[in-house]
């Protein structure tokens, strides 16, 4: 008997989880051991130090003070970077924690992509493409704004056909790069802010160059230091009179007066992001190290090898000019060094020579986490399988078909298939039978097909169309809208749209078609429809209780009937969630009511 490939999977994460776990408690284990070690240096460096103040010359208190303080730089340094490394461990452990947790139906991070939902889009918010329980949730394993932005817009928008097959292999050739893929998500989750978008940074690079940095004088005043640093330490050790430390500060002072107003403007646009940068160049070190197949992935490589050297370039100077908002550090090393200028001058070099580059390099890094994603979703359910994008005016075709976001062990799958454009399947139905539930599971894993991920189902075949639903229609007050008013928009939203000329065929899912007026107005208007979709270049679905609908059409050739229903045994309602021919006669209100307690 094979085992539960879910189950194998979940196992799968679950180990590697505790294996990170353990190098995490052992990288601990030695941050503490540097703790002291720091700790006993640095008593004993400063009591070396006063000893050779009190004992020996000027000249050996120096060389033990700067030796001595290198030393513990480099401690400091050592330090922090099996602190970098313990975290990492940590946010490893915690991201497989993440897989095992998803494969379950549980969704830990926070994330629900709604804030990149469009408005009005023709399916988005009927199918739970955002949310707290959607399919962003399932699919997203990005970290940086942008990334999700890339996915979220691939989810909202069908790519062309040669777009889908690229995505389909280049995520294949990722899929199984399954430590390069956890690496590339902790590079950017591991920086604090890594969420936070880049628009401020963009602006920045639309800021008009500043007059004053072109005066070559204050080029020159760069050198300044080199003659100021000597004066200042032949003050303290006693060769120069104190005054002279003033006269430095004075001059700096004046000089830096020129470029402080203009540079806050800069930290304005840029301290925020400063960070996300980080993560960007993180990113680019490690897009830089796979030997990828795929042209479509060398070609990106390659690009991000180019942009690697000037986001960390920018990164650095972002950080180092962001140093100045410490007083210490501004009263001391920033005045002395005539930091700001410097700094700004830099900057203001960096921005005249890759002004119209950096976005696309945030896009080209971006499309790689989006890829992650998809590879990231295919490696964790490997029974899901990538569908066959069709070239066939419409076509849905699909054997097993299942629910993406329900879990494995309740998912009920069914087989479909539709051919041909002016197409129309009428589900019937008793109440929840699982009419909407089917109608989202296709949708759902048509819009899947379209982003180029794998899809729940044995096998997949679909052409690339718009998708287009009214499921979930709702009164507004605001809006001054009932509900039934509220489905009439979105229907016209359809009628309008299948009326243009478009270059995509619809695929078009409308739940309970006009169930807030009555039987007469709600059969009359739903065959007028109907007919008016036939003459379009759409195909799609219709539940509905009316039987007589599909009972009139069940001649037509362009009209099949499908149905689900439900059966009472031993006094209760069951249902089989199973896809069958033909128009429902039996229905369960009745039941339902008895259930809860109405008395009928």
């Amino acid at each position: 008997m094979s085992s539960n490939p879910i189950t194998t999977q979940i196992d799968f994460f679950q180990k590697r989880q505790q294996h990170f776990e353990s190098l995490q408690a052992q990288t601990q284990a030695q941050y503490n051991q540097w703790a002291i070690v720091r700790a006993v240096y640095f008593i004993a460096w400063l009591g070396l130090s006063y000893w050779a103040f009190e004992a020996l010359s000027p000249w050996v208190f120096l060389g033990i003070l700067f030796l001595g303080f290198g030393i513990f730089l480099w401690m400091i340094n050592k330090h922090l970077a099996i602190k970098a490394q313990k975290l990492r461990y940590q946010l490893l452990a915690n991201l497989n924690e993440d897989e095992a947790l998803r494969l379950q139906g549980k969704f830990v991070r926070q994330e629900t992509g709604e804030l990149y939902a469009q408005v009005q889009h023709f399916y988005a918010s009927d199918l739970d493409i955002f949310g707290k329980h959607s399919i962003f949730k399932l699919l997203n394993r990005t970290r940086t704004y942008k990334g999700a932005e890339v996915l979220a817009d691939w989810l909202q928008t069908p790519a062309e056909q040669a777009t889908i097959l690229t995505r389909q292999e280049t995520s294949s050739e990722l899929k199984e790069l399954i430590d390069w893929r956890q690496d590339l998500e902790v590079d950017a989750w591991q920086i604090e802010d890594v969420h936070q978008p880049i628009t401020p940074i963009l602006e920045w690079l639309q800021l008009p160059s500043f007059e004053v940095l072109k005066q070559k004088y204050l080029r020159y005043l760069l050198y300044l230091p080199y003659l100021s640093i000597p004066v200042v330490l032949a003050c303290i050790m006693d060769i120069l009179p104190l005054q002279w430390i003033l006269a430095v500060f004075i001059i700096h002072g004046f000089i830096l007066r020129k470029v402080s107003g203009l540079l806050s403007q800069y930290l304005d646009k840029t301290s925020s992001v400063a960070n996300v940068l980080k993560a960007y160049a993180n990113l680019c070190k490690s897009i830089a190290v796979p030997a990828f197949k795929h042209p479509h992935l060398q070609k990106l490589q390659a690009e991000v090898n180019q942009a690697t050297a000037h986001i960390q370039e920018l990164s650095v100077l972002l950080e180092r000019i962001g140093n100045r908002q410490n007083p210490i550090f501004a009263l001391s090393v920033g005045m002395l060094t005539l930091w700001d200028l410097r700094y700004f001058i830099h900057l203001e070099n960096w921005r005249a020579k890759h002004q119209t580059h950096l976005a696309y390099w945030i896009t080209v890094v971006s499309e790689f986490e989006a890829l992650s994603s998809l590879a990231g979703h295919s490696f964790a359910n490997p029974s899901h399988i990538l569908p066959q994008i069709s070239d066939k005016d419409f076509i849905i075709h699909a054997t097993q078909l299942g629910h993406p976001l329900i879990k494995a062990e309740k998912r009920v799958c069914n087989d479909i298939q539709i051919a041909g454009l002016g197409q129309c399947v009428i589900i019937t139905g008793s109440n929840m039978s699982g009419k909407s539930t089917f109608q989202r599971t296709v949708a759902l894993n048509t819009i899947l097909a379209l982003t180029g991920s794998v899809v729940c189902a044995q096998e997949f075949e679909c052409s690339v169309m718009q998708v287009f639903t009214s499921m979930r229609t709702q009164d507004s007050l605001e809006e001054d809208t009932s509900s039934f008013y509220a489905e009439l928009k979105r229907l016209k939203q359809l009628i309008d749209w299948v009326n243009e000329k478009q270059s995509l065929p619809t695929f078009y899912f409308l739940d309970e078609i006009l169930k807030g007026t009555n039987s007469k107005d709600r059969h009359d208007g739903a065959k007028a429809l109907m007919l008016q979709l036939h003459q379009a270049q759409a195909s799609g679905f219709i539940s509905t209780h009316d039987v007589d609908l599909g009972d009139e059409f069940s001649e037509k050739g362009f009209v099949k009937n499908y149905s689900f229903s439900s059966e009472v045994r031993d006094g209760k309602l069951v249902f089989d969630y199973t896809l069958k021919q033909g128009i429902c006669r039996s229905f369960n209100a009745s039941q339902l009511m008895a259930q809860i307690g109405i008395k009928m």
